[in-house]
């Protein structure tokens, strides 16, 4: 035949996708099948074609009929022309791609077209009950279409490999969990797109007809279930929306279910009534997240949003209503919808992790900030310590020459007359000078370490201070009492001694009539308790009265230093003891001293 030109009647202008509404018509080899007329006509090169001017030619039946699908359940093409009709193409269920008259992803096949009007019958069935996208191409356009398909989805697939590859990386190097959901919901998203651009068919499972016409399904609910984890983690639903978390939870509870449904019964009525309860959910909970401020919930939205308006609603139109769309292939529109959307939540991510990494800058600029104040406050008391030190040393240097009149009164002891009052008057002097010179020793020992803690018999103890404050109660004409006591505790004797001694010596002073001083014991701990009949101190006097310095009121206010109750408080804190002062005014004092039975 010679060269000719193809044209199709009662076409839409431009051979955009046509589909036609077809009646369910039993057949007895495949089923209940849905059929298409398409009529069409071919002129020789240079003639006109019902009163028209043919665009162009191509040689007679060189076209190739594109269906729009990468497979069908089932599929009937015949060819009628001139009260003929010829069998041009069969598949079943049971097809595998070998079948195919042409072997590509998307489901094509040659037609040798007559001269004149000749008319293209098609019975389809498929999966879903998705109509066809049929066009009638030349040989040579299809050749184009089918290399322009190819670099977009080669270009579509690096695309989202990279991004997959770069979560991977975050996720290796942060252990966030949102980067492997994001890699898992991408995955999911090319799985489903090479499904339905019928490349798994091709390469993967070209066998398995059966398999591959529910392969679409499983992937679809696979990437619902990675969105709505991913939604998730990323927004903190758990956190910030729990009953948005649970209405997604009951979706994903409900996806096995709808599969369950879908493998028995062959109805996809619940697995479609579950996606369109899953977009909403996607949208309430990004302009919830835009309304909290959630880092990259921005990103999320309009993720979401290219969802809806290039998948649900361009893609479904197109596919599930049959509404012809610009360009011929509604294929695009969920490539371009969902390249968009891993786009915009790797945006979301990006955020998110900008975001953190701020916080973390902020953070350890505060971490500076204290460990330079720590820095400060340690050199302070590096020099506290170095001037405390230097002050020991200084009264130290201080006994050490107070000891050269101590040695020289002792000596001059030795020449007093040896008679029976003065060697009792000496003895006790002596005592109270090796007293005197065991304080300058400790002060000075003091100054390199701790003094020794030793067993110590309190008898004693008591002895010695009743000697040493005698003559100074007498004076006063106090009554002092040291009730007799066998306890031994483990302390140092020089501590303990000018503890005693301050309490003591405070109490003569403040008292009014006696001091009695005794021990008792208690389960954890053994007490010394100085009772006096003085003035008694006042609660906001006692914590005066600690401080270096300070004197109190009554009859000898004006003696002393004011060191006595600063120095007892400063000892008892060095040896572990308790120091408690119980005091009502006008009824005398108590100031007990507790001696832990096991050293701290």
């Amino acid at each position: 035949m010679a060269a000719g030109m193809l044209r199709l009647l009662t076409m839409i202008p431009g051979l955009l996708p046509l589909v036609f509404a077809a009646a369910a018509i039993a057949s007895p080899a495949t089923g209940p099948l849905h059929w298409i007329t398409l009529p069409v006509e071919t002129a020789v090169a240079g003639e006109a074609v019902a009163g028209e001017a043919v665009a162009g030619e191509a040689a007679a039946g060189d076209f190739v009929l594109s269906f729009g699908v990468a497979d069908a359940e089932a599929l009937v093409v015949r060819l009628d022309h001139d009260g003929e009709s010829r069998l041009l193409l069969v598949q079943t269920p049971d097809s595998g791609f070998a079948t195919r008259p042409i072997a590509a992803p998307m489901l094509a096949m040659p037609v040798q077209l007559p001269h004149g009007i000749s008319t293209l019958v098609i019975g389809y069935r498929l999966h879903a009950d998705t109509p066809l996208q049929l066009r009638l191409r030349t040989a040579a356009d299809y050749d184009h279409w089918q290399a322009t398909r190819h670099l977009l989805d080669g270009v579509l697939l690096g695309l989202f490999v990279a991004m997959i590859l770069v979560a991977l990386l975050h996720f290796f190097a942060l252990r966030s969990p949102e980067y492997l959901l994001y890699v898992a919901t991408c995955g999911m998203v090319l799985a489903f797109l090479a499904q339905i651009g019928g490349y798994g068919f091709m390469y993967l499972w070209p066998e398995a007809p059966g398999w591959n016409q529910v392969a679409p399904i499983l992937f679809m609910g696979g990437v619902q279930l990675a969105h709505l984890a991913f939604t998730i983690r990323l927004l903190d639903l758990r956190r910030r929306a729990p009953l948005l978390r649970r209405a997604m939870l009951l979706i994903v509870a409900a996806v096995p279910a709808g599969f369950a449904v879908f493998f028995l019964t062959g109805t996809l009525t619940p697995l479609f009534a579950l996606s369109v309860l899953y977009t909403p959910l996607l949208l309430i909970a990004g302009l919830g997240a835009v309304r909290d401020g959630v880092a990259g919930a921005c990103f999320f939205l309009a993720g979401a949003a290219a969802l809806v308006l290039f998948v649900n609603l361009a893609f479904g139109a197109g596919v599930v209503g049959g509404v012809p769309l610009p360009g011929g292939d509604v294929f695009l529109y969920p490539k371009l919808g969902y390249l968009i959307e891993a786009a915009c939540f790797a945006g979301a991510l990006a955020d998110r992790l900008r975001v953190a990494r701020t916080r973390a800058e902020t953070a350890l600029r505060l971490r500076l900030i204290d460990a330079e104040e720590l820095a400060r406050a340690e050199a302070g008391k590096y020099q506290a310590l170095r001037i405390a030190h230097d002050r020991q040393l200084q009264l130290a240097a201080s006994g050490h020459d107070l000891a050269q009149p101590l040695q020289s009164i002792r000596l001059a002891l030795t020449a007093m007359r040896d008679d029976e009052d003065n060697r009792r008057i000496r003895a006790h002097i002596d005592r109270a000078l090796d007293l005197t010179r065991l304080m300058i020793d400790e002060l000075i020992q003091g100054a390199r370490r701790a003094p020794a803690v030793l067993p110590l018999d309190l008898a004693e103890v008591f002895e010695d201070l009743a000697e040493r404050h005698g003559p100074q109660a007498a004076a006063r004409r106090m009554q002092l009492r040291l009730v007799p006591t066998s306890a031994r505790v483990e302390a140092s004797q020089l501590v303990l001694t000018r503890i005693l001694d301050n309490l003591i010596g405070n109490a003569l002073r403040y008292g009014n009539s006696r001091v009695v001083a005794g021990v008792r014991h208690r389960p954890d701990a053994l007490s010394i308790e100085i009772h006096d009949d003085g003035p008694g101190i006042s609660p906001t006097e006692r914590d005066r009265l600690l401080a270096p310095f300070v004197q109190g009121g009554g009859q000898a206010g004006a003696e002393g230093f004011g060191l006595g109750l600063h120095i007892v408080q400063r000892l008892s804190a060095q040896s572990g003891f308790g120091l408690d002062i119980r005091s009502r005014p006008g009824r005398g004092s108590v100031f007990t001293i507790s001696i832990p039975r096991k050293p701290r």
